[in-house]
């Protein structure tokens, strides 16, 4: 009786996130309106859930999804909603976030998450995107932003993310060593203040290639290091995390889990 207790308390958990923009919107988008703004290409748009990972973990949040990626890790559990994706102009994403009733809930502290994919390929229009938002509302959002570390972020942007949610790739994501390593970039992002490292760990020698790629070298501080369990199911989880907290343990770093996923699974807009 137990589990299934559990498995209905996470399922009225998943119905309290609220959708925007569906991952399935792009299936039905037949025409863009134009309006001589920018725009931005959305994979999906949610809120009232809560950020399931980095320094964060369990903060009440709205993820704005942007559509495409600089890699193809092996483990990412959203391939399937940020390959694809409709284009938004400011305007109607202003529109629908006022006609949700978000901008009341981000302007008292819900956090507005802005994730991938690889935001920083939008980073030019994602800048005017929270200026128009500012113009609309007259205040900025906390905003955090997911990075893979592999583009310069532009200087305006850096001015407005409250947090950078760096995630450095390391060989067990399976990209190219030359496409996830980008040591000047990774050096510049541990120079701003607000600056944290997400690692995925997938077995024990990943330390290994964190001190020799990262601390060695002084590209990052350790006090910077977040270590997180590899795994798109609650049971891959499960199995790795003890051997994570073990290591942050002789480290000395942050340990967090992938909250979203112990929760609720891989579940697609929550």
């Amino acid at each position: 009786m137990l589990w299934k207790y559990l498995r209905r308390l996470k399922q009225m958990l998943a119905m309290n996130a609220k959708q925007i923009i569906p991952s399935d919107f792009h299936k039905h988008r037949k025409v863009f309106q134009k309006d001589g703004q920018g725009f931005l290409n959305v994979s999906e748009f949610y809120f009232d859930t809560i950020q399931g990972e980095g320094v964060w973990t369990g903060y009440p949040s709205a993820f704005l999804r942007l559509q495409g990626c600089t890699l193809n890790c092996s483990y990412c559990d959203t391939t399937e909603v940020w390959r694809y994706g409709s284009p938004f102009s400011y305007t109607e994403l202003l529109d629908l976030i006022e006609q949700n009733g978000l901008h009341a809930k981000l302007q008292f502290g819900q956090h507005l998450v802005i994730t991938g994919g690889s935001p920083l390929l939008q980073q030019a229009h994602l800048y005017d995107f929270i200026y128009a938002f500012y113009k609309r509302f007259m205040f900025k959002p906390f905003i955090e932003i997911e990075n893979e570390c592999v583009i310069y972020p532009n200087i305006d942007l850096v001015g407005v993310v409250n947090c950078w949610n760096n995630s450095p790739k390391l060989a067990s994501s399976k990209n190219a060593f030359e496409n996830y390593y980008k040591p000047e970039i990774i050096n510049y992002m541990t120079q701003l203040d607000n600056s944290w490292f997400k690692f995925v760990i997938s077995s024990p020698d990943d330390w290994n290639e964190i001190e020799v790629g990262f601390l060695f070298p002084e590209l990052i501080e350790k006090s910077q290091i977040i270590l997180m369990p590899e795994g798109i199911t609650e049971e891959e989880i499960k199995l790795k995390r003890e051997m994570v907290i073990e290591m942050a343990i002789e480290h000395n770093v942050r340990y967090c889990t992938r909250e979203h996923i112990m929760v609720w699974g891989r579940r697609i807009g929550i």
